[in-house]
């Protein structure tokens, strides 16, 4: 029985877990689909994600971000702040609220700063200064010490922005080369503001060769329209515009991998529409495997309850014969014993009350009966009974009307 349920058990939890995503295979799909700037499918993703009420609200302020990371990239910014709101309402949930509080600072200051709102995206990041960045990862800080380093470069604070910007750069390096290319990007402008060419030709070089080896157009459009930007405020309009045929080009091509990209996405629909029916054909198969457990175990349960109805049966028709044997020697011996001898009553000193009561139950009276004669209670002539059987060593009134005479 414990067997049965065991499996049972099992069959439950696998079929279970086959209905849920995982925080980690949400993102993992939601990349690949924003590799192919299909973000309408992303958001279908987590919407259905966030629908089901068994997600923990730790995965929900995941997945909250993501989309606010999504709206923030297609430019809409104010569905991005609405979503951060909806993540800090789940991730405040939990325990760790002050890193939650963080992130989601740093979140907001990433917005302002693509909104161009710079007064409320430096204000946010002086309120994370003032906690030294305390538990944000690497790639918060990445992208916070490269907002850092442009604000010092606007204040024409030029060596501490570089100072920042390098320390944003052996975080990149270290953790994120992929994005390299923003820190580069800075660089580029800082140099060229101080009139160091080297060093803005090779931040350039270095960026480019990032952006290539990550295969990202957009980053390598960005650097070549930074380039263009720099050459166009030098009145260096022959640079300038070399850096916007390569701006034209990297957008063509760009465009390009997009619609071949789709194709590959469309592929993978399809791939994802066949596991989706292979998947569900296993949940029916599951679902109709536990139904079929279900139905065994009570079906064992009823046999083995039906088992033991019949074997207590059993054992109370043998305890009867068995009693009703042990009384058929009784009357036997009794008989037998009668047959050879009655004992006299005079034999026994026996009150006349008493006498008077054995010759009533010899004559086949009933304790009503005996009572009404000797006008006593039926309890007294219960009482005289039992000292009369216990003077006599005997048990019950057969043994009274066949062993003893008066």
């Amino acid at each position: 029985m414990k067997n049965v349920l065991l499996i049972f058990a099992l069959l439950i939890s696998g079929f279970i877990y086959a209905n849920n995503i995982t925080i980690d295979s949400l993102k993992e799909q939601i990349a690949a689909a924003n590799n192919s700037e299909n973000y309408d499918f992303s958001i279908q993703l987590l919407s259905t994600f966030l629908s089901d009420k068994n997600v923990s609200a730790s995965d929900k302020y995941q997945a909250y971000l993501i989309k606010a990371n999504i709206y923030r990239k297609l430019f809409k910014y104010e569905h991005a702040l609405h979503h951060l709101d909806l993540a800090l309402e789940e991730g405040i949930k939990g325990s760790n609220i002050f890193t939650v509080q963080q992130e989601i600072k740093a979140e907001r200051s990433f917005i302002y700063f693509d909104k161009q709102e710079f007064d409320k995206a430096e204000k946010l990041l002086k309120e994370l200064e003032k906690t030294a960045y305390h538990s944000l990862n690497p790639k918060y800080l990445l992208f916070l010490y490269t907002q850092k380093g442009y604000f010092l470069l606007k204040d024409q604070k030029y060596e501490a922005s570089e100072k920042i910007l390098n320390e944003a750069l052996k975080i990149a390096m270290l953790h994120f080369p992929t994005e390299s290319p923003i820190v580069y990007g800075k660089q580029i402008e800082l140099y060229n503001l101080i009139k160091d060419t080297v060093k803005r030709d090779q931040a350039y070089h270095s960026g480019i060769e990032a952006a290539q080896k990550a295969n990202n157009l957009k980053y390598e459009f960005y650097l070549h329209e930074i380039m263009k930007n720099v050459f166009s405020s030098n009145n260096d309009y022959k640079n300038a515009f070399y850096h916007q045929k390569k701006c034209d080009s990297v957008f063509s091509l760009y465009n390009s991998n997009i619609k071949s990209s789709r194709i590959e996405l469309l592929e993978q629909q399809l791939k994802e529409q066949q596991y989706e029916y292979e998947l569900n054909h296993k949940q029916n198969f599951l679902f109709w495997l536990i139904l079929f457990s279900v139905v065994l175990m009570l079906v064992v349960f009823l046999l083995i309850k039906l088992y033991m109805n019949s074997k207590e049966k059993q054992l109370l028709m043998e305890e009867e014969n068995q009693r009703i044997h042990e009384e058929i020697r009784y009357h036997v011996k009794l008989a037998k014993t009668a047959g050879e001898r009655k004992t006299n009553l005079s034999s026994f000193n026996l009150t006349e009350r008493q006498l008077a009561i054995i010759e009533l139950v010899q004559k086949g009276k009933s304790n009503k009966e005996i009572a009404a004669e000797l006008f006593i209670s039926s309890n007294t002539v219960k009482y005289h009974l039992k000292t009369i059987y216990t003077l006599l060593n005997i048990k019950q009134r057969n043994e009274l009307l066949i062993l003893y005479s008066s």
